[in-house]
C-alpha cells in the first residue's frame, strides 16, 4: 500500500497568479518496503524528493514519511493531481491525491451605505484622551462625594 497527500502554499492567489509550492508526503500503510517509489504530478514538475529515507535504503519503510516539493507559476484556477507508486512483491501500488489552488481571489470591500464619505474626520487621538480624563474626573469626584 501506498498513500500521498498534496498540500499547496499558498490556497488562493489574488488576480493576476503567482507561484505555488506544493508539499506532498507519502506513506506506506502496508506491512512491506516499498521500492522505486515514484512521484509524478499532471501539472507541476519536477516533483523533487526532499527527506525522509531515515536509515538510506531507498525504500519507503512502513515507519517513514517522504517528503516531496514542487513549484508552479498559476494564472488561473488550477487543480493538479499528484500520483506516487512504489513496488513490492511484483507488485505495484499507486495513490493520487488532489489540490486545487483558487486564482483571482478578490479582496472584499466595506459594503456601499449609500451614504457619501464624510470629510469631517474625528480627531480620535484628542477626543479618546479627553474621554479617558473626563471618566477618571467623574469616578474621582463621585469617590470624594461619597467619602464626605
Amino acid at each position: 500500500m501506498i498513500h500521498v497527500t498534496k498540500v499547496p502554499s499558498p490556497l488562493a492567489l489574488l488576480a493576476g497568479g503567482g507561484t505555488v509550492t506544493y508539499i506532498n508526503q507519502v506513506t506506506n500503510p502496508g506491512t512491506v518496503a516499498l521500492n522505486n517509489v515514484l512521484l509524478s504530478d499532471d501539472k507541476c514538475s519536477p516533483v523533487k524528493y526532499i527527506s525522509g529515507d531515515t536509515n538510506s535504503n531507498s525504500k519507503l519503510d512502513t515507519t517513514e514519511t517522504w517528503f516531496y516539493s514542487c513549484q508552479a507559476t498559476l494564472t488561473k484556477t488550477t487543480e493538479n493531481t499528484v500520483t506516487a507508486s512504489g513496488e513490492a512483491n511484483g507488485l505495484t501500488a499507486r495513490d493520487s491525491a488532489v489540490a486545487t489552488v483558487v486564482v483571482n481571489v478578490t479582496i472584499p470591500k466595506l459594503p456601499n451605505t449609500g451614504l457619501p464619505p464624510s470629510d469631517n474626520s474625528i480627531p480620535w487621538n484628542i477626543v479618546a484622551p479627553v474621554g479617558i480624563f473626563a471618566v477618571l474626573a467623574l469616578f474621582y469626584f463621585a469617590q470624594r462625594k461619597q467619602i464626605v
